[in-house]
């Protein structure tokens, strides 16, 4: 009986310790999700590169905090994935390519929390466009009144100050990787105006899509 009380008390003390440290780590590995990560690697409506993990080879270490600014250990090789920040309080954002692209593409949009709020990729866009203006339902409707969107542009109506969004392009031939990465970098994270106009910091930051890391 003394044996069992005494292994019924270690389990519990265990268990509160671990209760313990699961509570302070908590803080650490909230400021190491999507948004903080990509903050290390670039500025607000900054276009960056998201690299792959490949600093740390054991499988226990990637979801420790200390993945290096511009690794995530989420990242698939076969693909280049770029992400950029956003902040919706002075009005929507464009999130767009300059150019075509050509391959499988999936984009999605989060809240700072790293809620995935919305998902597209090409074969569910318009004509295959990455074309995006996302703000709030206010902001939507403000735009639409003042300016005729193009075709391809698709209203994406989210309830949030900041988030960011991610976009992996597959690389299915290195071949035709010059032309995927043409199209990464080509795409833009763009604040608009309250006249429908983009926001001059968009054209003052360096160009999109620079590698992070």
């Amino acid at each position: 009986m003394g044996k069992l009380i005494l292994a019924v008390l270690i389990g519990v003390v265990g268990a509160g310790l671990i209760h313990i440290a699961v509570i302070f780590t908590v803080p650490d590995v909230a400021k190491r999700n999507g948004w903080s990560r990509l903050a290390d690697i670039g500025g607000p409506d900054q276009v960056v590169r998201v690299e792959a993990l490949t600093t740390s080879p054991d499988p226990a270490l990637v979801t420790t905090t200390n993945s290096p600014a511009g690794e995530f250990a989420f990242v698939d090789p076969a693909f280049i994935t770029a992400g950029c920040r956003f902040s919706l309080v002075d009005g929507p954002v464009r999130i767009h390519a300059l150019e075509a692209g050509r391959a499988f593409w999936s984009a999605s949009i989060y809240n700072r929390r790293g809620d995935n709020l919305y998902s597209i990729n090409d074969r569910s866009a318009v004509d295959k466009v990455l074309d995006l203006m996302v703000g709030t339902r206010e902001q939507l409707v403000d735009r639409s009144a003042s300016e005729d969107a193009p075709q391809t542009q698709i209203p994406v109506e989210v309830e949030m100050t900041e988030g960011y969004m991610t976009i992996r392009v597959l690389v299915d031939e290195e071949s035709k990787r010059p032309e995927v990465d043409d199209f990464v970098s080509s795409i833009r994270c763009d604040p608009v105006a309250g006249d429908g106009t983009l926001s001059s910091d968009a054209f003052s930051r360096e160009s999109p899509a620079t590698g992070g890391g």
